[in-house]
């Protein structure tokens, strides 16, 4: 881990040693002063950054809705998942714990195009009310087992705006049910082993892949299928998009970085005096340590299942990434989404990661999407 986390920071010095000049002439600007001059403090950053995005892409998050009508993009997300797995979805009215949630079952879709075999079900709780979760996820309500003949059930749970979503949005909800499928298409004889009971630094893969849909013009070409009345975003807008959501890459994944490599230094050997250690790290970076600031009592993944395992965050990333390179070119090929249902989506957690990813690329994983990524090279 501590020589993949070495490596991720020789990759993306460069970057962000750009991009943080960058921040620092907008920051001369601001001030009126000679652009060498202002001292760029870690807390200019998030400020700095959008200046920036927004005069260089100039793109309206909130103009995006009108692109992404929410029940279009949940149409255009269920389709996808039909068109790639062999699947298809059948609302049906169940007791619910709030009007708004609505419920699907799951099958096998036949050559007709008829449902099939069952496979499970999901809830859908989509949009904000008092008292709720604020943020969004995907819930086991009952793992599957094929030794219990149990079928799995998950609930996507979001706060999204009930009229369209923004990019950002649209990429969470895919995600999100990127979640939900690797639950409801899991074939696990044990229901510890279902669906998203995998390896920490695996669970967020399929999930992170399927975000990749939300930014290929041909998947898009499905979105125009669900909603001809949509306005169609144009190559140059999909291109533009893209270029905004890679600015930063080098900040982003520079302290990615360090939270990671604080993590394994609290997990490997002798526990560190946690303030100190992470003056240490921090204070390596580029923008130094900031006195006075006692980030290690906010880092909550400590105490909710990362514990050295934050790094799981990009190692997922190099494998999604990986995984994603068979789909080049063939977005929504049925041949190649169905090899990968029954490689890793059925397979839950009764295989290792490794074990499964090589079994669907027909080959060892490699690193080099990621590191082309985090570069900007990709």
């Amino acid at each position: 881990v501590n020589e993949f986390l070495a490596k991720v920071q020789v990759a993306v010095d460069e970057v962000a040693a750009r991009e943080l000049a960058e921040l620092q002439a907008d920051k001369a600007k601001v001030t009126g002063t000679d652009p060498a001059s202002p001292t760029l403090y870690r807390w200019d950053v998030p400020f700095h950054q959008e200046r920036v995005r927004r005069a260089r892409f100039q793109i309206d998050q909130e103009a995006l809705r009108a692109y992404f009508p929410t029940d279009k993009s949940l149409q255009f997300t269920m389709k996808l998942a039909e068109r790639l797995y062999g699947i298809t979805f059948v609302e049906r009215k169940v007791p619910v714990w709030q009007e708004d949630v609505r419920y699907f079952d799951v099958f096998e879709r036949q050559p007709s195009g008829k449902a099939g075999a069952f496979i499970g079900g999901f809830y859908l709780d989509l949009y904000p009310r008092e008292g709720k979760y604020a943020h969004a996820a995907a819930f086991v309500v009952r793992a599957g087992s094929t030794l219990a003949k149990r079928t799995p059930i998950s609930a996507l749970v979001t706060n999204f705006n009930r009229q369209g979503l923004n990019r950002d949005e649209l990429e969470t909800l895919l995600h999100e049910f990127g979640h939900v499928l690797h639950g409801v298409l899991s074939k696990t004889r044990y229901a510890d082993q279902s669906g998203t009971s995998v390896k920490r630094d695996f669970v967020e893969a399929p999930s992170q892949m399927f975000e990749e849909w939300a930014r290929r013009e041909e998947a898009f070409k499905l979105l125009a299928e669900v909603c001809p009345e949509c306005p169609r975003l144009t190559t140059a807008q999909i291109a533009q998009l893209d270029a905004s959501r890679k600015y930063g890459q080098g900040i982003l994944y520079q302290r990615q970085r360090e939270y990671a490599a604080y993590d394994m230094k609290l997990h490997t050997g002798e526990p560190p005096a946690p303030m100190p250690a992470w003056a240490e790290i921090e204070g390596k970076s580029r923008l130094g340590h900031v006195e006075g600031s006692m980030f290690p009592a906010n880092f909550g993944h400590l105490m909710s299942g990362y514990g050295a395992g934050y790094y799981g965050y990009m190692w997922s990333q190099v494998l999604a990434l990986d995984m994603l390179s068979a789909f080049d070119g063939k977005m929504l090929d049925p041949t190649i989404g169905r090899r990968y249902r029954r490689s890793i989506l059925e397979q839950g957690g009764q295989r290792q990661p490794q074990v499964l990813v090589e079994s669907f690329l027909g080959r060892k994983p490699t690193s080099d999407a990621f590191y082309a990524e985090i570069t900007g090279r990709r």
